[in-house]
Formats: C-alpha cells, structure tokens, sequence
C-alpha cells in the first residue's frame, strides 16, 4: 500500500507546530535552562519547513525548496546549539552557523541551475547527519546517574535517525526520484521515522529538562538542609498544620528523634497565648509573603519549659510541594537580661533613695547631739555620753555608705550561667571554716543569676560562722528535686536556729546585730533573676534557707549523675 507523504508532511507540520507552542508554554511557566528556549525554537523552524515543503508545487520553488531546505538545516543547528548550551553551558561557535551560506547557495544552485532532488539532499545530509551525531556525542559524555538512560535513548534515536537520513540520500544518489514526494518505500519509511524521532526528541530533552530540575531541586534541598541542620537556631519546615522537616537544634529541644517528628501538629509545641497569633500569619502567608515577618511567640517543651522566640516565616517549596519555612530564635535569656536589668534598676533607685533618707536621718540625729553637745560642756560626764551617742551614729552611717560599695556593682554586669558548686567553694574559700565540715551536693547544677552571686553564699556562710553558736559542726548546701516544680537550693546548717521572732525580720534591712544589711542585700540579688529566697528552719536544730529556682533559671551540666 503507498503512503501520501504528502500527508505525512501536513501530518509533521501539525506535530511540530503543537510541540513548538507546548515547549514554548513550558518555558514561560516551568524553570527551564539554557538552551531550552532555541530547542523549542528549532521545532518552530522546522514546523514551517514541513509547511513549506507541504505546499510545494503550489507556492514558488524559492519558498518550497531553497527556504524549506535551509530551515531544515538551521532547525539541524539550532538544536545543535540548545544541547551544547543545556549540557555543557557553552554556545557553539559562531562558524557553526556560517555553514547556512553554502548550504543556501547550492540548494539554490541545484533548484533553478541544475535541478536534481538527490543533490539537494546531498548538500542537506552533509550538514545534518554530522549535526545528528555531535548531538549525539554531546548526550553520550554527558550521562549523570540520573539521567544516564535519558541521554542514552536520546542518543540512540538521533544516531538512528542520521544513519537513516544517510541511507535515504544514498539511495537517491543511485536511483534520484522525480519529488520530495516519491512513493518508495525507503522515502516512505524515513518521513514516518522523522515524525516518530520529532516526537521522541520533544519528549526526551522535555524530560532531561524535568530531570535536571528534580536533581538541582535535590541539591539545594540538600545544601538548605545540611545549612540548616548545623545553625543553632531552631529551622522547622511545615505545610501550616503538621512537621514535615526539623533540624537537630529543634529535635534536641522538643527531645524527639529525626523518625518520629514529620507528621506531629505545630500546635502542640506552641504555647496557648501564641497560637492564634501564629495560625493567622501562617493562614496568610502563602498569598503574602510580607506577612511572615518577624513576630514574637512561646513554645514549650515536653517538659514544660517554655522558649520565647523570634519567628520568620516565608513559603518555600520542599519535596516539590508547597511548604512554610519557619526559623526560630530563641531570644529566651536575652529577655531573662532584659527582666533582669530592669529589675536591677528599679531596685538600685529604691536602694539609693532608702539609703539617702537613712543618711540624712543618722546626719540630722548627729547635728541634734553636736546642739545638745554645746550646752553639757560644763558637764563632762553628759558631754561624754553624747560623743558616744555621735560616734555611734558616725559608725552607722559609714556601714551604710560601706554598704553602698557592695549594691553599686549590683546588676552592672550581665547575668550569667553560674555552677554552685563553685559558687559556694569560692565563698567558703574566703572566710575560716577550720572545725565545720562543709558538703555541697549539687552535682552538675547551674543558675542563672546576677554575678554577685558568689556574695550571696559569703554572707550566709558568714552568718553561720557569727550565730550558730559553739555546737557549729556542719553545713550543707544541696538540691531539692520538687515534682512538678523547679528545684530548689536548700542551705542548712546544725547550729542554733534563728528565732521565731527573728524570721519575721530577718531578710529586713538593717535588722540584725552586724550590719544589717547582709541578708537583705542577698535577697536583691537572687531577685534580680527571679529567684527567692526564705528560712524555714525549726529553731534550735540550726538554720534552713530555701532557694527556690525560677522555671528557667536552671539547668544541669556534665557533672550531673544519670538518674
């Protein structure tokens, strides 16, 4: 049965013309790489080759043959040129295309000098075949694990294809037909390849591109993750409901492993306050980035620690779907030093101003003696017991300036992570304690307190030292797990006790037979970082003080022994 390659050229024409339109569409709506858009070009060219071909005998021969043949070749050349710059992101050389020139000028010569159709696809195939097969070679070198079958197939079609497109212009060299058109079989068989290999091309450098796309999308998933999975922040990648990624900073603070966290609600880990203000920007950020910007929110761990936290979040696509990345900072001590100085300060002006009034009283008591000093000269007894009463409020009131030096450091610095452990043995250090067994069981505690801290300890060690009596034997400081609670410090000694009556006042400032001002002074600096402190011990067993930790002021080192 003869085929009309008429047809099938009409039928070619159609094929490129829809391919073209489809990879052009593709290329302004999908990431595409160099090289793509002259592959989709290149089918245009030869979509209107075929058309011209198709309507020889109906248009001029200069359209028909010398214009149609020259496209074929530039379409040749074209795609030459896309696959050198997709693979190896190079141009050809510009002398490439210069071979249009002689190409144009024999199809010219063989069309209207010396008309024959074998020597027009002489000219043709000796542009095209080597065409074929350095686009071949290019696919071949350029094999990747992940593409290596692609290319492969690619390959092989174009090389079939030019080993048919030489054998076809053999045969016309030894038997040279009337037309284009001729209704031998081999002339037949080749305009049905041309249509299939069309196809086929499309197809595979469509796909090359697709894969090429999956792998870099790969890669950069790769390098966010591998980015993401070393920053101390904590990088979770979500679709708005539920985890689908968590770097190892976010996985250690929630204590979940890599397997379990894809799939668990983000609402579970965000505090109840946060949750509203969290849904509405995540509901409107996939249509307004610009809603994702910075905005403050609390999450709790599963032990219920709470972490306030700085949250960017902008839509990303991750595992080629729609995703929301969020990167969370903890700003959760930084606002412990923000609470802490503004503690600091408010007690540093109460502290000031209490202890200018103190002073202006002690100075208006003295300058009342000093006046009644006057008239007792001519009494030497009276003179003196008002010089005692003088000297008396001096020594007042230098403690109170001697104070002063204690409280002006008092939150200057930063507060810090600080282990008791070394705390207590640091203040130990400083004072006698020959004949008192000191234990400290705190293994791997740390607090988080003003760096006065160390004074804290001084000044209850130093009481002990002054008031616990001759029966002083032992002080113990250690840690007091609370379920369900934060820990507390408890510091115990078996001296005397403190009185009923003296608890009341104790922590008062200028209560006591010293100063005054010691345990005061100590009570303000554990404040500062939300720690207190009281005496709960039973008088005449030795004095209990209680230091209760705040929820996140502690924490455990290396040294702390499995449980």
């Amino acid at each position: 049965m003869e085929i009309d390659n008429r047809t099938v050229l009409l039928l070619l024409f159609l094929v490129s013309a829809l391919l073209a339109c489809l990879l052009l569409v593709y290329w302004k709506t999908q990431k595409t790489y160099d090289g793509f858009s002259i592959w989709a070009g290149a089918t245009a060219v030869v979509s209107c080759a075929y058309l011209f071909i198709t309507l020889r005998g109906i248009i001029a021969p200069a359209v028909s043959i010398v214009l149609a043949n020259t496209l074929v070749v530039l379409s040749v050349l074209l795609r030459m040129d896309s696959i050198h710059r997709f693979i190896r992101g190079q141009k050809i050389l510009p002398m490439a295309y210069a071979a249009l020139v002689p190409v144009f000028f024999l199809i010219l010569y063989y069309t209207y000098v010396s008309d024959s159709v074998a020597l027009r696809g002489l000219v043709i195939s000796a542009v095209i075949v080597p065409g074929l097969l350095a686009i071949a070679v290019i696919l071949l070198q350029s094999g990747t694990a992940g593409n290596r079958t692609l290319t492969h197939i690619f390959a092989g079609a174009l090389s079939f294809y030019a080993l048919i497109y030489a054998l076809r212009t053999i045969n016309w060299l030894i038997s040279t037909p009337e037309t284009v058109f001729s209704t031998d079989q081999l002339n037949s068989i080749f305009f049905i390849i041309t249509l299939l290999v069309d196809l086929l091309a499309a197809g595979l450098f469509l796909m090359l591109n697709m894969a090429r796309a999956r792998s870099d999308l790969a890669a950069s998933e790769e390098r966010y993750r591998t980015l993401a999975d070393s920053l101390p922040d904590y990088v979770v990648v979500h679709d708005g409901s539920a985890i689908r990624y968590a770097n190892p900073a976010t996985r250690d603070l929630l204590g979940i492993p890599e397997d379990r966290i894809a799939g668990l609600p983000i609402d579970s880990f965000i505090a109840p306050e946060s949750r509203a203000v969290s849904a509405g920007i995540l509901g409107r950020i996939r249509t307004d980035p610009a809603a994702g910007a910075s905005h403050e929110i609390t999450i709790i761990a599963p032990g219920g620690g709470r972490h306030i936290c700085i949250v960017r979040s902008v839509p990303v696509r991750f595992g080629g779907s729609p995703a929301i990345l969020s990167v969370l900072t903890d700003i959760t001590e930084r606002k412990q030093m923000e609470d802490a100085l503004r503690t600091v300060n408010r007690k540093l002006n109460l502290l000031s101003g209490m202890t200018r009034h103190d002073i202006r009283n002690q100075l208006m008591a003295l300058g009342g003696f000093l006046e009644i000093s006057k008239d007792t000269l001519s009494d030497p007894a009276k003179t003196l017991g008002f010089i005692d009463r003088e000297v008396r409020i001096t020594n007042t009131i230098a403690a109170q300036i001697e104070f002063t030096k204690d409280y002006e450091d008092l939150g200057v610095t930063s507060p810090s992570w600080q282990s008791v452990e070394s705390v207590v043995k640091d203040a130990a250090a400083s004072l006698t304690v020959q004949g008192v067994r000191l234990e400290i069981q705190c293994p791997g505690l740390e607090i988080y307190a003003d760096r006065l801290l160390p004074k804290v300890f001084y000044n209850l060690i130093d009481n002990t030292l002054r008031y616990a009596g001759p029966d002083l034997s032992l002080i113990r400081v250690s840690v007091q797990e609370r379920p369900g609670k934060s820990p507390a410090i408890l510091y115990e000694d078996d001296g005397a006790g403190i009185s009923a009556e003296d608890k009341k006042r104790l922590f008062t400032r200028g209560f006591g037979r010293n100063t005054g001002l010691g345990l005061f002074l100590s009570r303000e600096i554990l404040a500062i970082t939300g720690i207190t402190i009281t005496e709960n011990g039973v008088p005449g067993t030795g004095a209990r003080f209680e230091i209760v930790l705040p929820e996140r002021g502690f924490r455990y080192g290396s040294d702390r022994p499995p449980s």
